[in-house]
């Protein structure tokens, strides 16, 4: 082989040498450490040791085809994507489909620290064959900000199809701040790479991360440098991005396994050899992107916190009027908290001549922060068989109270003008007592509920946190809220705002455009790290349905 030594590391640099000379310059290289290696160890000894204290090492031969609870957290799954440690190696596989699929190991032995230098690598291995316009498939390290989880770093093995007219296989490095990409870096594709392994290097002093490659791993490790990215704002030959890193900060890093439609069996994608130099213990605090299911619900022992509720039911009863009428009304109430009233009411007869009246009676809202019904409406037809135009309005909060003599009922008060067979009647601010009719009380429900979920999912070619919520209402509908993108910060936590869902109750579906959810300073804690189980600490939640608003910290909410 005549091959100029100084041109070929020219060429490896760039990533453009070919396999062969690759490894034969990485040989070189290897005898070249070797004998400095024993050089410098026959000094330490001569000297009595060496003067430098080495970074611990811990890592992961997955030979024990268990996940180590002490070291790796639960996969987080998305789709049909799944982990699984067998074969003395960590195994990738997926079941085909449309969907996209991923499954993300988080390590929790260690983090990394923004104030030392650390390096972490993995044997990768590719075996996959990607046909058709849509299939690819990778695997390979993830490295996140804790202070904001969608800052990332990641290095893989892959194999893609995508527009091409045969699969090729390579390795990328990414530099992702929030929902931009800042700088990609695609080396060794079409070589037909299928195994090798990857390296994330930390320079804390510049704050740069160095992303290299070996291209086989048989021969021992040769590096060659892929892209250097600055997370400090610069220092990077392939980008930068300010990650507003606080010198108490720590990376975590992630493990993962990616496809989109191919189906991935037993063999064919697996990472080996996982080991970490630097690494610390974990400092607490928040990670980059807390998921889960998180259930919260109205307590209705806490009087302090505002309610909202129902009115919808059926009213059956006498009036308190002279001469005393017996009423049956149908009381319905939209999603902007307007009440409508269909039924009858002795001796009263519309301007049609029924006695079935369908009037619009007023609406419901949170007045002073308790739930109230402002009651107004007109009605032209007879009464008794005599003319009648009466219009009223009147606010009554909706709060049983005790009205003498052991009957409960609404208390208030209401103006009203009237013509009676041409007998004018009218009042004003006039005291309303209104004994509540049997089963009124089973009509008010103030009982409702959040199902917020937060997961991972893969859009276009990122990994991104997203929230998705459903909200049941007192009146036993449930309003379900498309999933949209969140971002988490360990100092303010996540905001979502839930607005334009659908009724999935109503057939057909109905578009709620008046009841929303806000929630603000969501921030969540993490007491078993091996769990992965998330607790919520902090939140304010504001609620609207149904025409009335309140406000509560999260906290308060959280059911069983």
């Amino acid at each position: 082989m005549n091959t100029n030594p100084s041109q070929a590391a020219q060429a490896e640099a760039s990533g453009r040498l070919p396999a062969h000379t690759s490894r034969w310059l990485r040989a070189a290289r290897a005898r070249r450490g070797i004998l400095l290696a024993s050089s410098l160890g026959l000094l330490g000894m001569l000297m009595g040791g060496w003067s430098a204290v080495e970074a611990a090492t811990t890592g992961d031969d997955f030979n024990d085809n268990s996940r180590n609870s002490t070291k790796w957290g639960v996969d987080r799954v998305v789709n049909h994507g799944v982990l699984t440690e067998r074969n003395g190696r960590l195994e990738y596989t997926s079941t085909a489909g449309l969907l996209e699929d991923d499954a993300i190991r988080p390590w929790i032995l260690t983090r990394f620290p923004v104030t030392n230098d650390w390096q972490i690598q993995v044997d990768l291995s590719n075996l996959s064959h990607p046909a058709g316009p849509t299939q690819v498939n990778s695997m390979g390290l993830k490295l996140l900000s804790t202070r904001d989880g969608t800052n990332e770093v990641f290095a893989e093995l892959y194999s893609s199809s995508l527009g091409a007219a045969a699969p090729r296989t390579g390795f990328l490095a990414e530099l992702d701040a929030g929902d931009t990409r800042v700088a990609s870096v695609d080396r060794e594709g079409g070589v037909g790479v299928t195994n090798g392994a990857m390296r994330l290097a930390f320079d804390s002093t510049n704050r740069v991360v160095t992303v290299s490659y070996d291209l086989d791993t048989a021969d021992g490790y040769q590096w060659v440098e892929q892209a250097t990215f600055g997370v400090g704002g610069s220092g990077g030959v392939d980008g930068n991005s300010d990650w507003d890193l606080a010198a108490t900060d720590q990376f975590s890093l992630y493990l993962y396994g990616y496809s989109q439609s191919q189906t991935l069996t037993s063999g064919q994608v697996f990472a080996d050899n996982f080991v970490e130099t630097g690494g610390v213990a974990p400092a607490g605090g928040a990670s980059p992107d807390p998921l889960g299911n998180f259930h919260f619900a109205f307590p209705t022992n806490n009087p302090a916190l505002v309610r909202l509720l129902s009115v919808i039911g059926n009213y059956q009863g006498v009036s308190p009027s002279v001469p005393a009428r017996n009423y049956n009304l149908d009381v319905a109430e939209d999603e902007s908290g307007r009440l409508t009233a269909l039924g009858t009411v002795d001796g009263f007869v519309d301007s049609t001549g029924s006695t079935e009246i369908s009037e619009s009676i007023g609406v419901i809202r949170t007045v002073q922060g308790e739930p109230a019904a402002r009651i107004s409406g007109t009605f032209r037809g007879t009464r008794d068989g005599l003319g009648a135009s009466i219009r009223g309005r009147a606010t009554l909060p909706v709060e049983w109270v005790d009205l003498g003599g052991g009957t409960n009922g609404l208390e208030g008060t209401g103006s009203y003008s009237s013509r009676i067979g041409g007998i004018p009647l009218s009042g004003r601010n006039v005291p309303l007592h209104l004994p509540a009719p049997p089963g009124a009380a089973e009509n008010l429900k103030k009982d409702w509920g959040l199902q917020l979920e937060i997961t991972r999912k893969r859009i276009g070619t990122k990994d991104r946190t997203v929230a998705s919520a459903r909200l049941l209402l007192p009146n036993g509908d449930t309003v379900a809220y498309r999933e949209r993108t969140v971002r988490y910060s360990a100092r303010a936590g996540y905001t979502l705002v839930f607005t334009r869902g659908t009724n999935i109750t109503l057939n057909p579906p109905k578009l709620d455009r008046r009841s929303s959810i806000t929630v603000k300073g969501f921030q969540l804690t993490q007491p078993n790290p091996a769990l992965q189980e998330w607790q919520p600490t902090n939140g304010t939640v504001r609620y609207r349905f149904l025409g009335q608003d309140g406000t509560a910290r999260l906290t308060d909410l959280l059911g069983p």
